[in-house]
């Protein structure tokens, strides 16, 4: 399989999401810390094998985002924001 190249970058088609998880971190803000979450998902490439999937944040599924509600609708109970 061959990536497809969009905007410059390379990238590979998703065949499914296989898992999500909220990802915390701290940083000083202003003199304060602050708590940030963002939502990293377990990806499944076309015509890749399990143990190629890889962990990507919510901001690399720009184009797959009718796949990130299939996914939530399908699976309320995994972590997700929003």
């Amino acid at each position: 399989m061959t990536p497809e190249e969009r905007d410059g970058d390379l990238e590979w088609e998703v065949e499914k999401i296989v898992k999500s998880e909220i990802i915390s971190y701290e940083r000083r803000v202003r003199g304060n810390t602050r708590t940030f979450e963002k939502p990293q998902y377990i990806l499944k490439g076309k015509e890749c094998l399990e143990d190629e999937n890889t962990w990507e944040p919510s901001k690399h599924l720009e184009y797959a985002k009718e796949l990130v509600e299939k996914f939530h609708r399908e699976n309320a109970d995994m972590s997700h924001l929003g």
